[in-house]
């Protein structure tokens, strides 16, 4: 990759994407045996959403210290541990994995306390339910990819507004949703 090659690219969705993640998912249970859960996350989770091609995966433990103390079954994975990434969230850790020199997947591991864990199933599940939603979300990563290849927080900052308007669309959705099965 040369040096002006972009980071932040966003491609046509690729039917292969969940199969990667259930090659990652069985990786990081055992690397993990205590986390409650794992699961694919993130626009690379939402079938024909155009997204940027690295797996987001979403991890629940019962306590990220444990994950802090030993961190070596992720390295051997290949997973690279950056501590400033979230450090307003002391329930939030991240590690990014590279494969063949790109970016190949964000692990996101979180306390079994925390909310985000939620609102983020939330999302992918209305983005999943809404192709509107999705068309909107699409178009704001596209952009957002166009003005800045590359910076990866510029990116982040420039689909944030569209971000922040679907996620509320998709709260209201999801209390909509539980209302209407509670009812039903």
């Amino acid at each position: 990759m040369s040096d002006d090659a972009p980071v932040v690219e966003v491609v046509p969705y690729d039917p292969a994407w969940p199969a990667r993640f259930k090659i990652e998912q069985r990786l990081l249970s055992e690397a993990l045996p205590a986390a409650l859960s794992v699961e694919h996350f993130g626009s690379t989770s939402v079938p024909g959403l155009a997204a940027k091609p690295i797996i987001d995966i979403l991890v629940v433990v019962p306590e990220v210290g444990a994950v802090v103390a030993d961190v070596r079954p992720l390295e051997q994975l290949g997973y690279v541990y950056r501590p400033l990434a979230f450090p307003d969230d002391d329930e939030h850790l991240f590690f990014a994995k590279d494969t063949a020199g790109k970016r190949s997947h964000h692990l996101h591991v979180f306390g079994v306390m925390s909310l985000v864990p939620q609102a983020n199933r939330v999302f992918r599940a209305y983005l999943a339910a809404t192709p509107d939603a999705a068309l909107r979300y699409e178009a704001a990563k596209r952009r957002a990819a166009e003005l800045h290849p590359h910076s990866r927080a510029q990116y982040g900052a420039a689909k944030e507004k569209v971000f922040a308007q679907l996620s509320a669309e998709a709260r209201l959705w999801s209390r909509s949703a539980g209302r209407q099965s509670a009812e039903g």
